[in-house]
């Protein structure tokens, strides 16, 4: 899902690349700073065009890992481009130890060879003599070897084992050849943290990116270790076994005054409809609320009845459903078998049975 903050530049091998609208505060400070020393328009200009080279090299060093990802199995939504870098949206990413060693080498490996190729250049094709270069600015002259050390960084840069980056996930993938995927992301995550507090305390003295850097890993690793344990729990059941019958109800000719009458005395997440006894969608409380806003009390419930929901089939795998559920900020799904509904799947309940099976594990 493109989020409204970020522009779209395109979709390269089917994947869509965009740009975060904080990747202006980066191109403004360039420019602060530069001002700030003094550069001429022209060199302030060749600074932004640096900017902008060296991140098609973060597109390419994305698309490394997302293209590896797909070969081996694994699903990418998009590339989103930050002033730290670029994040790549995987909602499947390959499990084995062997495939997410490939896939998070991947991405550097691309660096490598980009910074091979401005070597070749700068030494065989178009030979630069560097020791009469100024490195205080960047010109046309330095820029390819500027370029070239900029990838080079980049690579050195994410091998670090600080997880999730690049060089953390290898030392997650390592480790889960010898342990349970749980256990290696649990050890990862608690390095990665050692580096996230480190990269804060220098951002306070060098560089601040380095302190938005580290509470990225802070929240990543915490984030995706919570994933983890999800899954570790939730692997071994269907939706079938979670699934909840004893739902509220509206019918599709109830008027909205009622529904909202009857929100405040659920802990449901909606309301399942019903036209004449038969399934007809699920009404969410803030499709409710949104409808009251938009329709008054007086509408009916088939005024603002969401049809668009797709019900989901009780035998598919649970934390599949939860991941799905999770990307599309769906609360309540409608459940069905034999193409006949059954109940509902409530985001609320499948906490409770997560947090239920783990403590009974």
């Amino acid at each position: 899902m493109q989020s409204r903050y970020s522009l779209n530049l395109g979709k390269p091998f089917g994947i869509r690349v965009s740009v975060h609208w904080t990747f202006s505060l980066l191109i403004a400070w360039i420019i602060i700073i530069s001002i700030g020393r003094g550069l001429e328009p022209t060199q302030i200009i060749m600074h932004i065009l640096f900017i902008l080279a060296l991140f098609v090299c973060v597109v390419l060093h994305e698309l490394g890992h997302s293209l590896a990802a797909i070969k081996l199995g694994g699903e990418v939504d998009s590339i989103t481009l930050l002033p730290i870098g670029g994040m790549a949206h995987m909602s499947k990413m390959p499990e084995k130890p062997r495939d997410e060693f490939i896939v998070s080498a991947a991405g550097p490996l691309v660096n490598v060879v980009i910074a091979v190729l401005l070597w070749i250049y700068l030494f065989y094709i178009r030979p630069v003599d560097i020791e009469s270069m100024d490195f205080q600015t960047i010109t046309s002259r330095n820029f390819p070897l500027m370029l070239m050390a900029a990838n080079l960084f980049i690579v050195v840069f994410n091998l670090i084992p600080a997880f999730p980056m690049d060089g953390g996930r290898l030392f997650r993938s390592a480790l889960a050849i010898k342990m349970s995927r749980l256990k290696a992301t649990r050890i990862a995550k608690d390095i990665g943290q050692v580096f996230a507090i480190i990269f804060i305390i220098a951002g306070l003295f060098f560089n601040p990116f380095l302190i938005i850097i580290g509470f990225f890993i802070l929240l990543g690793a915490k984030g995706e270790y919570e994933m983890i344990k999800y899954q570790d729990v939730l692997r071994n059941y269907t939706v079938k076994d979670i699934i909840t019958t004893d739902y509220s109800e509206l019918d599709i000719s109830d008027s909205l005054e009622k529904a909202a009458e009857r929100l405040v005395k659920i802990s449901d997440n909606g309301f399942v409809v019903k036209a004449e006894g038969k399934y007809a969608g699920i009404l969410t409380k803030n499709d409710l609320i949104n409808g009251l806003n938009s329709h008054g009390k007086q509408a009916e419930v088939k005024d603002i009845l969401n049809d668009s929901v797709e019900p989901v089939e009780c035998n598919k795998a649970l934390f599949e459903v939860y991941l799905d559920m999770q990307k599309k900020r769906l609360y309540i799904l409608p459940v069905i078998e034999d193409g006949e509904f059954r109940g509902v799947l409530d985001l609320e309940n499948l906490h409770e049975f997560f947090l239920i099976r783990k403590a009974t594990q």
